[in-house]
């Protein structure tokens, strides 16, 4: 393994290393090295990490040129005295060189407020996993407050010097953005025509023992949050984009969201599932006694609808519906749970976005990611990634060449589109250019996700919350489909590049 030494112009400091985080980044930092982005890095994380942190950066062709462990037990314990350890860390990498610091964000959820807070006052770059904050209270997450400290943290970043981004698939995913988003632009410049109809379903197959939601550490339901603040943030930036869109018909008209829904918790499981699967799995009653069904565990699905409104109005302009949902078929059989639990755990990955531009266009997708048949061990992670894109049509009015068109795209596994999506982002990161993923462009969703979690505490009960939020910015577009085609070339849509 060759050592190597970091230019004046780059520092990479990851904060977070873990099995997760870890499996994640491993592969970026692999790909920035071996392009030339970086000649080397920097890691942070917790005490209790240092033996996968090692395993990690071990098959990476280069090591670490700085590794801290803070000490304690974990980061969510107490963030600020964590920070104090990371802090000189991170000054003393700023000052090796004259760029600016780059620090990738991957701790527990609940550490990334002060991580930033910290990063945005000393100037520092910042790239941070989703989601950008896990508010808490007393100990147990607190849903309703996400939206304010959201502002309040864009307030920070505005009085600082750095550049700060989320990392989510949806913003230059092969499917979502590249084949859903811009033939959705495409048409609706051609016909002035608002998004009417969003409804997205997304399935991710983690299936969980009832105790093992009081232990897990990674992606815990221990603290009152759930499948809302685990992958789900992806799916709701991705709805919540699409409701932007209709900006570009109504820039000024003063909007509201109304959103009612239900959703499912660890306690409903022993109803939901056959207690003879269930017990075939426990191949550890002793740990049962460590599940309160009483106690307030986060969310393991969410089923909400929606109505994009005109505030005065009242009017209807956009219906929809949002399910999230990890109660779906998985790959776990009867072994116990997997070293690596949410990459193995799970991922018969499954989702469905619909949306139609009134009578005249409509586009679907569909993504799945699932297991090679030849999986060496219950711990391969290699799967096949399929996308279908389906587009309907009133050619007649809409001036396309089919009513119906389909589109079939497939990634080896390896290079998943959720994986491709986060890997270009971190990509234009890395070398200082536009992500479309600022903290500010997240605003909206951090309102669409505070509603949501206020549904997840209600269960019933309809949430209504402004929704003037501007047109965010787009990537470019790069890919026009055959369904978007005139006349055997696509039409201009210069308002969308």
């Amino acid at each position: 393994m060759v050592q190597q030494t970091l230019p004046m112009s780059s520092h990479l400091v990851i904060v977070g290393f873990g099995p997760v985080s870890g499996y994640k980044y491993s592969r970026c930092i692999r790909a920035a090295l071996q392009s030339g982005a970086i000649a080397g890095y920097s890691v942070v994380d917790l005490e209790s990490q240092r033996d996968a942190v090692q395993r990690r950066v071990a098959s990476l062709p280069a090591q670490p040129i700085h590794t801290v462990f803070v000490p304690g037990a974990d980061v969510r314990d107490d963030p600020e005295a964590a920070l104090s350890h990371v802090a000189p860390f991170l000054k003393d990498r700023a000052n090796e060189g004259a760029g600016t610091l780059k620090v990738v964000i991957a701790t527990e959820p609940q550490a990334h407020e002060s991580y930033l807070r910290h990063c945005m006052l000393a100037g520092y770059d910042t790239l941070t996993t989703k989601p950008l904050l896990v508010p808490m209270r007393d100990g147990v997450f607190d849903g309703g407050s996400i939206y304010q400290r959201t502002k309040d943290l864009l307030a920070c970043a505005n009085g600082g010097k750095g550049q700060h981004s989320l990392i989510v698939l949806d913003r230059h995913h092969g499917i979502y953005e590249k084949r859903i988003r811009s033939q959705l632009a495409v048409m609706m410049e051609r016909l002035n025509v608002p998004i009417t109809s969003v409804n997205l379903k997304t399935a991710s197959g983690v299936w969980n023992l009832p105790y093992e939601y009081a232990l897990r550490e990674d992606h815990p339901y221990k603290y009152g949050y759930g499948m809302l603040m685990h992958g789900s943030y992806h799916y709701v930036d991705l709805v919540t984009r699409l409701l932007q869109m209709n900006r570009r018909m109504y820039a000024d008209d003063e909007l509201c969201l109304r959103v009612s829904g239900f959703s499912a918790f660890p306690s409903d499981q022993a109803k939901r599932l056959p207690l003879g699967i269930l017990n075939r799995l426990d191949n550890c009653p002793e740990h049962m006694a460590s599940f309160d069904p009483g106690f307030p565990y986060g969310e393991t699905d969410v089923v909400a609808s929606f109505a994009l409104c005109f505030r005065r109005s009242r009017a209807t302009l956009c219906l929809g519906t949002i399910a999230l949902e990890q109660t779906t078929p998985g790959m776990r059989s009867w072994g116990a749970f997997p070293e690596v639990p949410y990459n193995v755990n799970g991922r018969l990955h499954c989702t469905d976005v619909d949306v139609r531009l009134g009578t005249l266009f409509s586009v679907n997708g569909h993504v799945v990611k699932v297991p090679i048949s030849s999986r060496k061990s219950q711990s391969d992670l290699r799967g096949k990634n399929i996308g279908i894109v389906t587009s309907r049509s009133n050619a007649l009015v809409t001036g396309t060449q089919d009513f119906l068109s389909e589109e079939r795209i497939t990634q080896p596994y390896g290079n998943s589109f959720s994986y491709a999506a986060e890997s270009a982002l971190f990509q234009d990161w890395i070398d200082g250019k536009r992500t479309y993923s600022n903290l500010d462009s997240h605003l909206a969703t951090a309102a669409m996700t505070d509603a949501l979690a206020r549904v997840v505490q209600s269960n019933g009960e309809t949430i209504e919350i402004d929704f003037d939020f501007e047109e965010p910015e787009w990537p470019p577009i790069t890919y026009i489909s055959n369904a978007v085609v005139s006349e055997g070339r696509a039409m201009q849509f210069s308002a969308y590049r």
